[in-house]
């Protein structure tokens, strides 16, 4: 999985739900924190000098706030009314749920990120109690007959679909059930908040490693990679599985049995607390999917998302699987025919763990590109100021440094984004790896834009290479394009928040399964040399990028989008076949294998146990094929700019207003529909795949 994305949709109650796996809001720019001391000879930011005395009980206290106020407001909704209306009852129901986000909001955050063990383990328990109160209100029959009762004749649209969508989602969550299945659904959501949470801290906790004697075992890696990873104390030099450790080993490391070493390692993670959490996990949730009266899981998850129905995906996932099954096959003849050539010649098969590593030898040879020729043009601190310089010129903006904003460590950057002279939002970038921290890449909400209330503020959480610790902090394509992606979500956040009244209309509040499309669409800045060449220049010679390497590394790019397509159908069966089937006859481990080796052309490797780390099965459920679909209309998107370029302003500011500003406002097809003038397909996907 290449860009994994963590994400909550503020408002409602679907949106509320997605809050108790992941963050959402906070007060302006006041992440309550245990500010952490600067290293030696730094200069520390706002918020990052010496530990409070009472940091985690400031915190738990701060954290509460939110939810303490929501408790307050919801008897002021309930409270009876001779005529329902929206001065009485969405209009506070909008001010509960903004405090709400900011007690969620702040404790999915802080639990992911904060550097200091006890205030994540306080964030954690404030998050369950948000969670608790979200499982409540989705329940609570009181708040759904007020709703029920308002006249929705004479609303504007955007209103009418609140409340719309607000009774469809009470309905969806068993607010019209008996009180025996209405207190055993609650119980269900408690319980999964819990599990969730100890699935997720579980893999993050789990880091494992492979010991190597001496620097001549990394042999085929960057020069600074190696220089790098020096001996501990024991003469020993340690590979983590930690992404930064773990892609470049993999993708460049010649030494075969150890790369196979830390594939199973990091694939293993888990296997000793994690399958059990996971078996529970899908044992309640389909005992809550039929006590809403559904077949299963799937069928409940994706009944409000364009998919509709775990059939509708089913079928989704078959038909990618054959479009991409020609091309998968020859890339993967491509690299056996590689591996036996120069490798071992009686080779018989390509192994999962040789994938990264074969098809780098494999673009080189055949494509005239190394990945590690393009990395001297990428140090971190360039491809930051490059991501933000693009962006404000297609979107209009600024970023100006949010030098009153507090953080939770030394490394995080905050920014505030400005419009035709007016402050619109607040981005915070933290970027860099850490212990404890939340180990992929994602745009987590903190604050959602509320017209007139609020302004929205959003963090992207990632690792890349540190130019703090590490200059020149060079940076692999792909982390260019992972960040290109997850600023994708930062912009339809912050852009999608400005004209909304109603919260769970703000930024990224659409259909689940398209929030993922804006995203993989704005990848493609990140392979143009038109775009590239502002900001990708040699860290040494301040040399441009040449348009020929790009074309090289464009070329490249093709290769093995065969082998990706159907590797990602195979996680989306994962998460879809693990919510159709009983749970107490699944065999996990057994449906893995199988799965893997009827999707991709690799065999199951002894000693792993992908599905207690595949951290999806948490925040997406049966919904993994969304990255997938979601890929499908991000392509048609990018139509026009393919026909009059990318930094078009029309267009720019075309989609600017017609997709990522519009919200939650409209269905996702429609605004798709909005924007190209007629109904999204699947053609340019079909030639990206196989052309």
């Amino acid at each position: 999985m290449n860009h994994r994305t963590f994400r909550v949709l503020a408002g409602a109650f679907a949106a509320a739900l997605a809050a108790c796996s992941g963050p959402t809001s906070q007060t302006e720019s006041s992440v309550p924190n245990s500010p952490q001391p600067a290293a030696a000879g730094d200069t520390a930011p706002k918020g990052a000098g010496p530990k409070a005395e009472n940091a985690v009980d400031k915190f738990a206290r701060e954290c509460r706030a939110g939810l303490g106020r929501a408790r307050e407001i919801l008897p002021t909704i309930t409270a009876a009314q001779a005529t329902r209306t929206i001065d009485n009852t969405l209009v506070p129901y909008n001010q509960m749920m903004m405090a709400l986000e900011q007690s969620s909001a702040t404790a999915g955050l802080v639990h992911s990120v904060h550097p200091d063990k006890a205030i994540r383990d306080a964030a954690e328990a404030c998050e369950q109690e948000a969670a608790a109160f979200i499982n409540e209100l989705k329940l609570n029959r009181e708040l759904y007959q007020a709703f029920a009762a308002l006249e929705t004749k004479g609303m504007d649209a955007p209103t009418e679909r609140l409340v719309t969508r607000s009774l469809r989602d009470f309905r969806r969550a068993g607010v019209d059930k008996d009180d025996e299945k209405r207190a055993r659904i609650k119980a269900i959501d408690d319980e999964l908040v819990k599990l969730g949470q100890t699935f997720s801290r579980n893999i993050v906790d789990d880091v494992r490693s492979i010991s190597l004697s001496d620097a001549s075992q990394m042999k085929g890696l960057p020069q600074d990679y190696i220089d790098s990873h020096k001996p501990n104390d024991q003469g020993k030099i340690l590979i983590t599985t930690n992404y930064p450790d773990y892609i470049p080993f993999m993708s460049y490391a010649d030494s075969n049995p150890l790369r196979k070493e830390l594939y199973v390692a990091s694939r293993a993670r888990g296997d000793k607390t994690n399958g059990e959490v996971l078996k529970n996990i899908l044992k309640l949730r389909a005992e809550k999917a039929k006590l809403l009266g559904y077949a299963n899981w799937a069928d409940y998850a994706t009944e409000d998302k364009m998919m509709k129905s775990g059939k509708n995906a089913a079928q989704f996932i078959e038909r990618i699987t054959k479009t991409a099954q020609k091309r998968a096959k020859r890339d993967y003849a491509e690299l056996l025919k590689f591996k036996k050539k120069n490798i071992d010649k009686n080779a018989t098969r390509v192994e999962d763990y040789e994938k990264s590593y074969l098809e780098n030898k494999v673009k080189a040879q055949s494509y005239s590109y190394d990945p590690q020729e393009v990395r001297p043009y990428f140090p971190y601190r360039e491809v930051e100021k490059g991501l933000l310089d693009i962006t404000a010129e297609m979107y209009g903006i600024e970023y100006k440094p949010a030098t009153d904003a507090e953080v939770w460590h030394q490394d995080v950057r905050a920014f505030d984004v400005v419009k035709q002279g007016q402050k619109i939002g607040r981005i915070f970038l933290d970027m860099h790896p850490r212990d404890g921290k939340y180990q992929h890449a994602a745009q987590f909400t903190l604050r959602s834009g509320v017209k007139g209330q609020q302004l929205p503020e959003g963090v992207l959480v990632c690792n890349f290479p540190n130019p703090r610790t590490d200059p020149p902090a060079l940076m692999e394509h792909d982390d260019v394009v992972t960040m290109f992606h997850e600023f994708g979500h930062l912009m339809h956040h912050v852009l999608g928040g400005q004209d909304h009244k109603w919260i769970d209309q703000s930024g990224v509040s659409t259909e689940w399964d398209f929030v993922e499309a804006p995203s993989q669409m704005f990848e493609e800045w990140a392979w143009s040399h038109d775009t590239l060449k502002r900001f990708a220049k040699h860290h040494e010679s301040g040399a441009v990028i040449p348009e020929e390497l790009v074309q090289r590394m464009r070329k490249a790019d093709k290769f093995g989008i065969g082998l990706q397509t159907v590797q990602q159908m195979f996680y989306a069966s994962i998460s879809l076949r693990f919510h159709t089937q009983d749970s107490d006859s699944l065999d996990m481990q057994s449906e893995v294998k199988r799965l893997q080796e009827k999707y991709t052309p690799f065999r199951f490797v002894e000693g792993t146990s992908f599905h207690t780390n595949f951290g999806h099965l948490n925040g997406y459920s049966a919904l993994y094929y969304t990255y997938m679909w979601s890929l499908v209309i991000a392509k048609d998107m990018l139509t026009p700019f393919h026909k009059n370029g990318l930094m078009n302003k029309e267009y720019t500011f075309k989609y600017r207003d017609l997709i990522l500003a519009k919200g939650g406002t409209k269905d996702a097809a429609d605004l798709v529909k909005d924007f190209l003038g007629r109904d999204f397909n699947f053609k340019a996907f079909e030639d990206y795949l196989l052309n």
